[in-house]
């Protein structure tokens, strides 16, 4: 644990316990042993940091009954037994992790009628049984990502209705059935990322009405149904990148009119139907970025009218024609790590709220002058890496960095890739008299003389 953290949990036992008559939080340290059977009458919180408690044993703290909150962070932990927090009636919040915990038995939060938070993430727990949380019927938020868990029994959640947050990210999960979360009908935030999933089962959301957020993002996940998110109008974040998606149905995200941030990156997509975001049309955040995408329909963004920020880098785009068409408020554009060879001025020409514009690692090889003037609030921009003519065409580019030398912001410095005397040369050190073009030499022709023999 960082020095950092540790300096925050001594404070906050510092501030919330000023003196010993009326403190209300113990803590624990790494020379403790043994769970203490007793404490002052004003303690509702311990928390155990790096302690060497190995077992956390039944009735552990049933002679501390006011406690509400109890935390185990970082600890030697390897068992919890059942009964552990027998006679805990106040008791709404657990944390027990990084330790070495790798079963929860049924029964371990036995007449637990009063949790509203579990978490217990980056411990070892491999399996979760039917009948785990038929107790905790008050339980809003469990968080268990960072475990191991490969399998869910059928019915572990049945007794889950109260749940709003539900982690399992960055486990063991290889499949899912479409009922074992049926019956979580107040869910709003759902984290299945990073696992091991190549599918998403039909029907698995049906009975989730009140999604705003779904993670599905670092999977094996192929194939998306047009009808896997039933409903659309509540949700608001959807994470679908680092999949293995080729495609995406044109009716996919039809109806997702509230629908913000969506994330469908480093996915193998090659192309995009011209009416896939048709009705997104409160969507501030779009990444498409890490795809073999060589082009995408004329207008295919016209109804993102709100849209903020759009990452189309690491594809492969050679043109960019009526591209960006409606997006007035765009602010962040990248276009980096691409096959861009040229730009036209109408390309921008309607991005008036464009402020940051990468265009790096790309094959550029001038800007022509009015692009800057359709970019009045452009503040960032990022060329290097590109394949820089250095002769008279560049000359309106060479002026504008010559006066806006704050605004570039490339990671290193743009330089002459042509013609060869200039090779390697950066731009921005020459002077105007030596971007210049070859000229043509029209050869002379010679008349013809005229010898007169005597």
């Amino acid at each position: 644990m960082t020095i950092f953290l540790y300096f925050c949990i001594l404070l906050f036992f510092i501030c919330s316990s000023a003196t010993e008559h009326n403190k209300t939080t113990e803590l624990f340290d790494k020379n403790v042993k043994v769970i203490p059977e007793t404490l002052g009458d004003t303690i509702i919180e311990v928390l155990f940091v790096d302690s060497q408690i190995s077992v956390i044993p039944k009735g552990a703290f049933s002679k501390i009954p006011q406690l509400k909150t109890i935390n185990f962070l970082k600890t030697l932990t390897s068992s919890i037994e059942e009964g552990a927090f027998e006679g805990l009636d106040h008791l709404d919040t657990i944390e027990i992790s990084g330790t070495n915990v790798s079963s929860l038995p049924v029964g371990v939060f036995k007449d637990l009628t009063n949790l509203q938070k579990l978490i217990m993430k980056s411990n070892k727990i491999q399996k979760l049984e039917n009948g785990l949380f038929h107790d905790t019927k008050n339980l809003a938020t469990l968080r268990l990502q960072e475990n191991q868990i490969s399998t869910i029994e059928e019915g572990t959640f049945d007794y889950s209705g109260n749940l709003t947050e539900l982690n399992l990210a960055k486990n063991n999960l290889t499949s899912i059935s479409s009922t074992l979360f049926s019956k979580l009908n107040k869910l709003r935030i759902f984290k299945l990322h990073e696992n091991h999933l190549t599918s998403m089962p039909e029907g698995i959301f049906n009975n989730l009405p009140n999604l705003k957020e779904i993670s599905i993002h670092t999977n094996r996940i192929t194939h998306i149904q047009p009808n896997l998110f039933p409903h659309k109008k509540t949700l608001t974040t959807l994470l679908l990148d680092n999949n293995l998606l080729t495609n995406l149905s044109s009716e996919l995200f039809l109806g997702f009119t509230l629908l913000k941030k969506l994330t469908l990156n480093h996915n193998h997509l090659t192309a995009l139907d011209p009416l896939l975001f048709t009705e997104t049309l409160n969507m501030n955040q779009l990444f498409l970025n890490n795809n073999n995408i060589t082009s995408l329909p004329a207008g295919i963004f016209q109804s993102l009218k709100q849209l903020k920020k759009l990452d189309l880098s690491s594809n492969q785009f050679s043109d960019l024609s009526n591209l960006f068409v409606g997006l007035e408020k765009l602010t962040e554009l990248n276009l980096q790590n691409n096959l861009i060879e040229s730009l036209k001025p109408e390309d921008f020409a309607r991005l008036q709220s464009l402020s940051s514009l990468k265009l790096d690692n790309n094959k550029l090889r001038f800007i022509p002058q009015d692009i800057f003037v359709s970019l009045p609030k452009l503040k960032k921009i990022y060329l290097n890496n590109n394949t820089w003519h250095c002769d008279c065409n560049l000359l309106p580019m060479y002026k504008w960095m010559i006066k806006n030398m704050e605004k570039i912001k490339s990671s290193s410095n743009e330089v002459c890739e042509y013609p060869e005397d200039l090779k390697g040369q950066l731009l921005t050190s020459l002077n105007e008299a030596q971007l210049i073009c070859p000229t043509t030499i029209v050869p002379t022709t010679l008349l013809p003389t005229t010898t007169t023999l005597l």
